[in-house]
């Protein structure tokens, strides 16, 4: 009779504890590095909430602002969501987007376009582009790497020149919406011109004064942002060139070196 309360005790206690493993709840770990960055000139996007998942991950997002490399889930899909700075809630969202991030990489966000229906010529529907090599530092000390987005949604296909200490054409044919990848520069200081797609006649140029600004072994995600016609486009910011560091905070403006026109 005592063999048979213990065998019992035995088969119930293994029965309690498969429940109590059954109940384990598996917590995903695995992060990956992301940057966001708030380059959508419409007007009605100047300031907004972003969300991940259901979670507020930035209040009052200002445009040609970005938050500094943060970590966020990897390997399962999350949702990223754009709303009103008024926003109550991810339900409020103007645009949402799913991801699935790999664990230990860095990715740049930028956000791009306009989400109104009318006042912007051409009208480029707000998306999110996504760099899934990005970069919290340069990969040589002494150098600069600037990775450079086109995300001005009125300008043509352009080249960039260096025309400061002779690089030449840095960047060729960058239309709307592209990468052009890093750039490993010597931390020097630069005067890039604009060019069109013939890469015959210069519409702007800009100093990058990467020596002045101290940003050896930096990195950073430069944008064209506005608009070159800024009456065609509710009167919005102007085209001009931006730098994003991976602190965050306000982007860093590319003064012009001269006035030009596409």
């Amino acid at each position: 009779m005592k063999n048979i309360f213990l065998l019992k005790f035995v088969i119930l206690s293994l029965i309690f504890s498969s429940c109590e493993e059954e109940e384990e709840v598996v917590v995903n770990t695995a992060t990956a590095r992301v940057q966001v960055i708030h380059n959508s000139a419409d007007l009605a996007a100047a300031s907004v909430d972003v969300y991940l998942n259901n979670t507020l991950l930035i209040d009052d997002f200002n445009f040609r602002t970005a938050s500094p490399f943060i970590d966020a889930p990897a390997g399962e899909e999350i949702t990223i969501s754009v709303a009103p700075s008024t926003s109550m809630s991810s339900s409020q969202a103007l645009a949402s987007f799913n991801y699935t991030l790999e664990e230990n990489a860095t990715y740049v966000l930028v956000a791009n376009g306009v989400v109104s229906p009318v006042g912007y010529s051409p009208i480029k529907n707000f998306t999110i582009e996504v760099f899934g090599m990005g970069r919290e530092m340069a990969n040589n000390a002494a150098n600069t790497d600037l990775l450079v987005l086109h995300g001005s949604t009125d300008a043509p296909t352009v080249d960039v020149v260096e025309t400061g200490v002779g690089a030449g054409t840095i960047i060729d044919n960058a239309s709307y919406g592209d990468f052009a990848g890093y750039l490993e520069l010597a931390t020097a200081d630069y005067t890039l011109e604009i060019r069109d797609e013939s890469g015959q006649t210069t519409v702007a140029s800009y100093e990058a004064p990467l020596s002045t600004l101290n940003l050896m072994g930096a990195s950073g995600v430069v944008v064209a942002s506005g608009f070159l016609n800024p009456t065609n486009n509710s009167n919005g910011e102007a085209f001009g060139l931006f730098v994003a560091l991976p602190s965050g905070g306000d982007l860093v403006a590319l003064p012009a070196s001269k006035t030009a026109n596409f």
